[in-house]
């Protein structure tokens, strides 16, 4: 009897299957020096922002981001409302503050605090909102 030899190729790949949520794209952020600060899976753009510094807020349950900064300083602010105290990061580079949180222990809270202006997502160029008029 004859053998008979076939063969097929199988690829376990199913790029066209993909849905909306295993393809989440990572997005990347600079310092305005340029130095990578954040990579995280969602927009700035998209996320909520803090009435009292239209701060952008990242929750540290939900958003999954690694945030390459150094610890700073805790700052008193003055508010409406009392006192924030304000755990704060700032670039390796250029020492620019970057984010903050209310609580001691990094991470631990619920939120991280990233400050208008203070990134962008095309290295070397500056974002509008990190340039104020000020008025003389």
């Amino acid at each position: 009897m004859p053998k008979i030899v076939s063969s097929s190729v199988i690829s376990s790949s199913d790029h066209a299957l993909q849905t909306e949520e295993q393809s989440k794209v990572l997005h990347v952020y600079y310092c305005l020096c340029s130095e990578f600060i954040l990579v995280i899976d969602a927009d700035l753009r998209q996320l909520p922002r803090r009435r009292t510094d239209n701060a952008v807020i990242v929750s540290n349950v939900r958003r999954t981001y690694k945030l390459t900064t150094e610890a700073g300083d805790c700052v008193l602010l003055k508010r409406r409302d009392g006192f924030e105290r304000q755990y704060r990061y700032h670039c390796p580079r250029c020492n620019l503050t970057i984010a903050y949180e209310m609580n001691e222990n990094r991470k631990s809270g619920l939120y991280t605090y990233i400050l208008d202006g203070a990134l962008t997502d095309t290295q070397g160029n500056v974002p509008p909102s990190a340039i104020m008029d000020v008025e003389t």
